[in-house]
C-alpha cells in the first residue's frame, strides 16, 4: 500500500501544469521541528511539523499533511506518515495535526481553518511549492482527506484517501483534484460502500471515462489497482 500510495502521490506531483510557486517562507530561517500550537475559533489547536534534516531555504518543498484515525492522534503519524517521510527521502514538509475529540467533525468547517491557518503559519516561515501540497489518513484521517478535496481542491494538488467515508462533510465538492482511493473490501467499520461513493464523486469531477474496477475476493491477501482515464491532470 505505501509503495502504491507514493507512486500515485509522485505521479500527481510530475503532471503538475504552471511554474513553481514558492511561498513567502522561502529564504528565511527556519523553525524547529516538533510540536506546534495555535489558536483557532477561541480552540487550542497542536500539530507536528517536521522539517527536512537537510532542509534548504532557498529550495520550495512539497508540503504533506497526514491525518491520523478515529481516537488516534498526531503522535501516531509522525514521524513515519503513513510510510511517506521514509520514502521521501527528506524531500518534503509533513504536518500531522490533532483532531478534536480524537477526530475530524469539522463542525462549522473549523477543522479546514485549522489546515488553512497552519498553510498559513508553515508558508510564511518555509519554503513550499504552492503547487505540491498533499493530504492523506487513514479512516477518519481520509474523511477530513476527503473534505478538503471537496472544499478546497486550488490549494491541495492531490489526496490520498485510505478507508474513508463522508465524515467530515464536503463543501464544494464540485471541482476536479487528482484522487487516489485505498478501501478494504471487507472493511467491518467503513464498509467499502464508502470508498465506492467517495470514489466516484471524483470520478465525475475529473472528467473520467466510464470503467469497470473489479475487487479482489474476500480474504485474498491481495489488491487491485484500477487507473482511469480522466481530464489532464487530474488522475
Amino acid at each position: 500500500m505505501r509503495s502504491l500510495l507514493t507512486v500515485c502521490l509522485l505521479l500527481a506531483a510530475a503532471t503538475i501544469d504552471g511554474v513553481l510557486a514558492r511561498s513567502s517562507g522561502c529564504g528565511k530561517s527556519p523553525p524547529s521541528s516538533g510540536t506546534k500550537t495555535m489558536t483557532v475559533n477561541g480552540k487550542n489547536r497542536e500539530y507536528i511539523l517536521q522539517v527536512p534534516n537537510n532542509y534548504d531555504s532557498n529550495k520550495a518543498y512539497k508540503l504533506i499533511f497526514g491525518f491520523h484515525w478515529l481516537n488516534g492522534n498526531m503522535n501516531n503519524v509522525a514521524p513515519g506518515y503513513y510510510g511517506l517521510r521514509n520514502l521521501a527521502g527528506e524531500s518534503a514538509i509533513f504536518v500531522a495535526p490533532n483532531g478534536l475529540n480524537s477526530g475530524w467533525g469539522n463542525n462549522g468547517g473549523e477543522d479546514i481553518t485549522f489546515v488553512d491557518n497552519m498553510i498559513s503559519t508553515i508558508e510564511s516561515q518555509l519554503c513550499v511549492d504552492e503547487t505540491q501540497r498533499f493530504a492523506t489518513g487513514f479512516s477518519y484521517g481520509g474523511a477530513m482527506s476527503y473534505s478538503l478535496a471537496c472544499s478546497r481542491p486550488n490549494v491541495f494538488r492531490a489526496v490520498a484517501v485510505i478507508a474513508g467515508a463522508q465524515l467530515s462533510g464536503c463543501n464544494g465538492g464540485t471541482q476536479p483534484i487528482a484522487y487516489l482511493g485505498i478501501h478494504g473490501v471487507v472493511d467491518s467499520v467503513l464498509n467499502i460502500s464508502n470508498g465506492r461513493q467517495l470514489r466516484d464523486k471524483f470520478l465525475s469531477n475529473n472528467g473520467c471515462a466510464s470503467k469497470n474496477a473489479p475487487e479482489p475476493s474476500s480474504g485474498s491477501g491481495t489488491h487491485i489497482k484500477t487507473t482511469y482515464t480522466c481530464r489532464a491532470g487530474y488522475p
